[in-house]
């Protein structure tokens, strides 16, 4: 693991990430994709650093409430989106877990009861938002993270930090798949918490 500048933890002890943030820059767009019930990560960006972020979840409701505690936040917007590898339906599980209202294309849930959601990809919905790139990408999608990297280029999307948590729908050599493939585009890992959520950076900006 490389050493990165300044890294924080920012949100909750619960939903927070620890990130790079010497290297964040006001001007900085975040794509915070599965926003849960838990935006602290996301007001704390703002506050501490004063970038935009906009928030993505499959759920309407945790939508909702993101917006309910953004207060009006200027910098933050949240959008109901699966991000996916196509524009269109997604079929989701829905979870087992009666605390919780998440869902995930990847069978991560011991449940059979399923629902259609509108699926998204990233460029789309950056066409329809009016940014050309995202400087800091958040990936916490319950699993479906082994179907999406695969297709995407961090380097095309202008990511310079990239966070994501690997869920256990993958097994331990997809997760290094995954790692390796980006070590190879050129992103290093510069910090991890428990439960396999992993900050990469730039290897060019370390």
């Amino acid at each position: 693991m490389r050493p990165a500048p300044d890294l924080v933890h920012l949100g909750s002890p619960y939903g927070g990430w620890v990130i790079p943030g010497g290297m964040i820059e006001p001007s900085w767009i975040c794509y915070s994709v599965g926003a849960g019930g838990d935006i602290g990560f996301d007001l704390d960006l703002i506050e501490r650093y004063g970038i935009t972020v906009r928030a993505f979840d499959a759920v309407a409701g945790y939508v909702e409430d993101a917006i309910a505690q953004a207060a009006g936040e200027p910098c933050f917007t949240a959008h109901h989106a699966a991000i996916a590898t196509s524009d269109g339906p997604v079929r989701m599980q829905l979870t087992h877990d009666p605390h919780s209202r998440s869902v995930s294309s990847a069978g991560l849930y011991e449940s059979a009861r399923f629902v259609e959601l509108p699926g998204r990809t990233l460029s789309s919905l950056m066409a329809e938002l009016g940014d050309d790139h995202i400087d800091l990408l958040k990936l916490d999608i319950e699993g479906g993270e082994y179907e999406l990297m695969p297709t995407l280029s961090l380097r095309d999307l202008g990511t310079k930090v990239f966070a994501v948590q690997l869920h256990h729908t993958g097994s331990v050599r997809d997760a290094h798949g995954l790692i390796a493939r980006l070590h190879e585009e050129g992103y290093e890992p510069v910090a991890c918490r428990p439960a396999v959520k992993i900050a990469f950076a730039d290897r060019d900006l370390l």
